[in-house]
C-alpha cells in the first residue's frame, strides 16, 4: 500500500526498520488509521485500545493517544479528546505537530480561539523546524485550523477573511497529505466559510457545491462528526450562504 511520504516516514519510524520486528502496537495503529479512513471513529478507537495494551515504546504510546484523540474528537467527546492529546504531548514533548494540531481543533471547539491558534502555530513550527517547506498533515490541519478560527470565530477581532481564505486554500492545495476524507471535507466547508467572511457569496455557494458532488463522487456520505452525517452540516452551510450569511461557530 502506497503511503504518503510523511505517514510512511512516521509509520517506518513506528515500526522500528532497524530492528527484526515492528514496535508492539503498530499493527493495531494502522488498523485504527484505516477504520479512521472509512469515518468509523468507533473502530479507530476499539484498535488503538488495542494498541496501548501492548505498547513499550514511547513513539507507540505517542501516535496512539493522538489518533484516539483524533477519533474522539469526531465523535463530539471533547474532554475525552483533550486527555488524551494532553498525554500524546506529554509522552514526546515538542517532538511532533500532530498532537498540537489535534489540540487546537479541541480548544476551537471550547471557543478558546487564541488558545487554539497559538498550539496550531506550534504544529506548524514544530514541522518547519525539522525539514523545511515539506508539509505533513499536522500543518495541513493546522492550516484549516488557523483558517476556521479568523473565519468564524463569534469574537469579532479575531476573524481575518483575508487571511483565512490565504490558510484555507493552503489547507486545500496540500491535502495530498491528509488520508482521513473527514478532513478533506472540512478545510473545504472552511474555505466556502473564509469566502463568506469576505462577502464573496458566490464563491463560498460554488465551492460548498463542489465539495457536496465531492462527497457524493467518493462515497463519503457516511462519514460523521458528533453523529451527524457531514453532508448534512454542509448542506446546512450551504443554505446560509445561499442566504449570503457568513458561517459562526459550527464544526471544526
Amino acid at each position: 500500500m502506497h503511503l504518503p511520504r510523511p505517514f510512511g516516514i512516521l509509520l517506518a519510524m513506528l515500526a522500528g526498520l532497524s530492528a527484526c520486528a515492528p514496535l508492539p502496537g503498530v499493527e493495531f495503529i494502522e488498523q485504527g488509521r484505516q477504520s479512521s479512513i472509512q469515518g468509523d471513529w468507533d473502530g479507530s478507537i476499539t484498535a488503538i485500545n488495542q494498541a496501548l495494551q501492548v505498547a513499550v515504546d514511547d513513539k507507540v504510546f505517542y501516535y496512539s493517544y493522538f489518533k484516539r484523540c483524533e477519533a474522539h474528537i469526531w465523535k463530539g467527546q471533547t474532554k475525552t479528546a483533550l486527555d488524551d492529546c494532553n498525554k500524546s504531548i506529554r509522552t514526546m514533548p515538542d517532538k511532533f505537530g500532530y498532537a498540537y494540531a489535534a489540540r487546537g481543533r479541541i480548544f476551537a471547539l471550547m471557543g478558546q480561539y487564541q488558545w487554539a491558534l497559538e498550539d496550531f502555530e506550534v504544529a506548524i513550527k514544530l514541522k518547519s523546524a525539522r525539514s523545511g517547506p515539506v508539509k505533513d498533515s499536522a500543518t495541513v490541519i493546522a492550516y484549516g485550523g488557523k483558517a476556521r478560527v479568523l473565519a468564524t470565530s463569534p469574537e469579532d477581532d479575531l476573524r481575518n477573511a483575508e487571511k483565512s481564505i490565504e490558510f484555507a486554500q493552503a489547507a486545500v492545495g496540500f491535502e495530498k497529505y491528509l488520508k482521513t476524507p473527514a478532513h478533506k471535507i472540512l478545510n473545504r466547508d472552511t474555505l466556502a466559510a473564509a469566502y463568506a467572511e469576505a462577502g464573496r457569496f458566490g464563491e463560498a455557494v460554488a465551492e460548498h457545491q463542489k465539495t457536496i458532488a465531492m462527497v457524493k463522487d467518493n462515497g463519503w456520505n457516511s462519514v460523521t462528526y458528533d453523529g451527524k452525517p457531514l453532508m448534512n452540516i454542509l448542506s446546512d452551510h450551504l443554505s446560509l450562504f445561499e442566504a449570503q450569511k457568513p458561517l459562526r461557530g459550527g464544526i471544526y
